[in-house]
């Protein structure tokens, strides 16, 4: 009688146990997926609302999403509101993209703004000058098409180029400034050759239209702008190269 009591209690208790367990797994809350978590817009708020959720992704993808984040520090896209809310999952299928499509550069690094003697360094790497303008009875002071030639002194090629031109005589009392539009070079101009920047701008002043017709000891200098290099590099000027 004694046994058959404690088999009883011994399969009381182990269906007890199996039922504990099946009650203590049925009321813990399901795993969530890492990836679904949206991505504060606050980049401040980056480490502390994202560290644990952070830790759940696999390793590969925590580094794709440590890039994506730098990235957008770089840009200061979310500082500036300008990012839409995003997932991790949708930030790891657009950092993956854009690796893709610039393997040089997956966080999007510029180079710094170049001044002083750097930006003067640069500046003899990356030289403007102006073509000679023909001019016709058909053309007028306030529409002149311009050429300059940009040439490459450095050691990757540029694929393209936006900014402003500044212009410098001796005869002008003041330098003429000339904003150029985003121009992509086809083909880029590769390591020691040059290539055409084209532009019409207005020209309103006499004195201007006679320097630029006969540029002899004229300077053009890149005032500010940004180039774009083939590797993805970004090469920045500052206001401080026209001075």
């Amino acid at each position: 009688m004694t046994g058959l009591h404690q088999r009883f209690n011994k399969t009381l208790f182990s269906t007890m146990t199996v039922a504990m367990l099946v009650i203590a797994t049925g009321c813990s809350s399901p795993q969530t997926d890492p990836s679904k978590t949206t991505i504060p817009t606050d980049s401040d708020q980056w480490q502390k609302k994202l560290g644990q959720t952070f830790e759940q992704l696999p390793a590969a993808d925590q580094q794709v999403l440590s890039r994506y984040m730098l990235r957008m520090k770089l840009s200061e896209a979310y500082e500036s509101g300008a990012m839409p809310r995003t997932t991790i999952k949708q930030a790891l299928i657009q950092q993956r993209e854009y690796e893709r499509l610039h393997p040089n550069n997956p966080t999007g690094k510029k180079s710094p703004v170049v001044t002083g003697q750097a930006a003067n360094a640069t500046a003899q790497k990356y030289p403007v000058a102006l073509l000679p303008i023909k001019t016709s009875d058909s053309d007028s002071l306030n529409q002149v098409k311009m050429q300059f030639m940009l040439s490459n002194h450095g050691d990757v090629a540029i694929q393209s180029f936006k900014g402003v031109l500044s212009m410098k005589d001796a005869n002008l009392t003041q330098g003429k400034s000339f904003n150029v539009p985003l121009i992509q070079f086809d083909p880029a101009i590769e390591p020691e050759q040059s290539g055409k920047i084209i532009i019409e701008s207005s020209i309103e002043d006499i004195n201007v239209m006679r320097a630029i017709k006969n540029p002899n000891g004229m300077t053009i200098e890149i005032e500010e702008g940004t180039l774009i290099l083939a590797d993805d590099q970004i090469v920045e000027f500052g206001n401080s190269l026209a001075k």
